[in-house]
């Protein structure tokens, strides 16, 4: 595993190739992580599989397209904001940044878009249309070029296309594909978690197996994660749900699976994909505190 990292403790960075010309930003608390989340997992009715049996970390990730032109991909969270300036830095060396696109406006994937703009002042922003001027200035992004579903930027061998999200977050938020990779990039859906003890920072899905991360952890964890970030689900129907997974899977040739808060699928993806669905079924179908 070839991993260049800057800094340490919560503001830890670290990046990786996931394949050629697209890198993975991301953090891990390493021995941190015990001290974070008690409080998150603390309303599950399982609360001590996530804060005693297994401490796991919860991670931001941003992501850079190195090409003809660049895009970066969300901006990460501002507790590591420094270490992701350096790691752009290194990354982008004479490059420069094309553009920032933002998925949503939320700290963990818009907190660093001024920053990230007043070091790469040629960056053309990007997000999805429909939210109000004063939304958009919360993040500087009220100069910001307005994307639909569908639509598509070509930076030279990667194309990047808009897309329509089975899971809104914040009512105002998109996904993303690259047409050449295969590489879809889902923001707040689809989280797994990863526990640095065993080393399993900084790793893909596939590595994470080799210590111990099982099918059945995978699953626990999106539904856990889906449970807190959609309270929505709670009305919804599971199979409409679960139909609706099948038809993004049918659309895009997904090879690369790229959630914001979990660790990245590069290989079985088709596998991963019945198991996003079975973890995203068994959300619904969780007592949830906000239904009545």
């Amino acid at each position: 595993m070839s991993v260049k990292v800057f800094g340490d403790g919560v503001s830890r960075v670290g990046v990786r190739e996931i394949t050629s010309g697209i890198f993975w930003i991301t953090h891990c608390l390493g021995d941190h992580a015990k001290d974070h989340y008690s409080d998150y997992f603390g309303l599950l009715s399982n609360a001590e599989d996530y804060v005693s049996n297994r401490i796991v970390d919860y991670p931001f990730s941003a992501f850079l397209i190195l090409d003809e032109k660049s895009l970066l991909i969300d901006t990460g969270a501002p507790a590591q904001r420094a270490n992701t300036l350096a790691a752009l830095d290194t990354l982008l060396g004479s490059h420069a940044l094309d553009y920032l696109w933002i998925s949503h406006i939320e700290l963990p994937h818009a907190g660093n878009a001024v920053a990230i703009q007043r070091k790469y002042p040629g960056a053309e922003l990007i997000t999805v249309g429909g939210g109000d001027d004063s939304y958009y200035a919360l993040h500087g992004l009220e100069d910001a070029m307005l994307v639909s579903v569908g639509d598509i930027i070509k930076l030279g061998k990667h194309s990047i296309e808009m897309v329509d999200p089975l899971f809104l977050d914040h009512g105002n938020s998109q996904w993303l594909y690259e047409r050449t990779t295969g590489f879809l990039f889902t923001a707040d859906w689809g989280h797994n978690l990863h526990e640095p003890s065993r080393n399993q920072c900084f790793q893909f899905v596939d590595e994470m197996e080799n210590s111990g991360y099982t099918d059945e952890l995978f699953v626990d964890d999106v539904a856990v994660n889906a449970w807190y970030q959609f309270p929505w689900l709670a009305w919804t129907d599971p199979d409409e749900i679960a139909a609706g997974v099948d038809r993004l899977f049918k659309q895009y040739d997904v090879r690369i699976f790229a959630p914001s808060h979990g660790n990245l699928i590069r290989k079985d993806v088709g596998r991963y994909a019945a198991l996003l669905k079975e973890g995203t079924r068994k959300a619904v179908e969780m007592p949830h505190r906000f239904a009545v």
